[in-house]
This record gives structure tokens, sequence and C-alpha cells, in this order.
């Protein structure tokens, strides 16, 4: 394992150590756990968003999407144990108001 050095400012360090003494846990420990949650957070974060720009890039290539009523629909009923068919995705220019 290796070791980094982190200087805190002198109010961050007394609210760490005091976190730390409530909580019946090292400074050190309380760091640790809060680096790793950081980074987790980071990277699910970054995962969500390359998740999204892949569902664009999907809806722009085909111009398919599911119309979010009928889907928030489908959702209802299968969470209250109903069987319900899965709406069909449709041209997203024909779920856009007509101009003119």
């Amino acid at each position: 394992m290796s070791t980094v050095s982190v200087k805190l400012a002198e109010a961050t360090k007394l609210r760490l150590n005091r976190l730390a003494a409530n909580q019946g846990v090292s400074a050190h420990s309380l760091m640790v756990d809060a680096i790793e949650s950081a980074l987790s957070n980071a990277e699910e974060h970054s995962a969500f968003v390359a998740d999204a720009l892949r569902a664009r890039k999907q809806v722009v290539a085909s111009g398919q999407v599911i119309e979010g009523k009928a889907f928030g629909d489908y959702l209802r009923a299968r969470a209250r144990g109903l069987k319900a068919a899965r709406p069909k995705a449709r041209r997203l220019d024909s779920l856009l108001p007509r101009s003119g």
C-alpha cells in the first residue's frame, strides 16, 4: 500500500478529527472511506453519462424512441403486477408538434 500526504486546512482537520472520534474510528480510516466513496460516486457518474451518450447516439442514428407517457403507463402497470405490452418504438419526428 502506498502512502499519500494530504494538506488540510486547520478547520478541516478539526472537523475530521471530531467526526472520527464521534464515529469511533481513526481519522485515517475516515479519510480512506471518504476517498473510496468519492471515487465510486465519480465512476458511477461517468458510467451514467457514458450510457446516456450511447443512448442518445442510438436515438440519433435510428430516429426511434418510446413515447414517455406510454412508457410510464407500462412501468406503472408492471409495478402493480399487471401484464402489459411494452410500447413500440416510434419515429421521433412523429412525436414532435407540427409547425405551421
